[in-house]
């Protein structure tokens, strides 16, 4: 039985993404390797456009140690029984650093070595497609928040058992927002 359920609508508005996203990437410390040479590293990104239309994501990264990348995707779905969101990406240019043109040429293997080292650090997350999609499951991204979300830790200190599990039901790009409806329960 849950000690606890919700259910939320939320409208999240691109300046609010744009926030968190920042803060996400000004953490980012990744060597770049195409097959076994080194290209650079990407540290301290700072998200320099962002936005969001119909069904739509663009957003130009720039990081501290000099490399920078223009990023569309477009979403093609959302499979709520799966939750999962089905992405292509149409445009991923690189530029600042030596191996930028080298990834522009090859960018479904760049695609490829992204989903891996994703999954390195949360299994699941990603799995490539056929033309330049795909799949972001968004179960291990969900359960990776519940776990540090001080609410559900709370509970742990006073003895009790819990299991959180959230799913989204919606999930929707609009102009400059994300909606989505989240179900969550421990």
């Amino acid at each position: 039985m849950s000690l606890v359920r919700t259910r939320m609508e939320l409208e999240l508005s691109q300046t609010l993404l744009h926030g968190w996203i920042s803060s996400q990437l000004a953490r980012v410390d990744v060597p770049v390797k195409l097959l076994r040479f080194p290209l650079g590293r990407l540290q301290r990104g700072e998200l320099r456009q962002f936005e969001l239309s119909e069904n739509r994501c663009e957003a130009e990264i720039r990081f501290a140690s000099g490399p920078a990348l223009r990023l569309t995707l477009r979403v093609l779905g959302y499979l709520r029984e799966h939750q999962v969101l089905q992405l292509q990406v149409e445009h991923l240019h690189f530029s600042g650093f030596r191996g930028g043109p080298v990834l522009n040429l090859v960018p479904g293997k760049v695609l490829e070595i992204a989903a891996i080292q994703a999954n390195r650090r949360l299994p699941g997350l990603l799995e490539l497609g056929k033309n330049m999609e795909l799949e972001l499951r968004l179960q291990p991204l969900l359960q990776k928040a519940l776990q540090e979300v001080p609410f559900w830790q709370s509970f742990q200190t006073m003895g009790l058992e819990t299991n959180p599990h959230a799913q989204i039901e919606h999930l929707e790009l609009g102009k400059n927002l994300l909606r989505l409806t989240l179900n969550a329960s421990g």
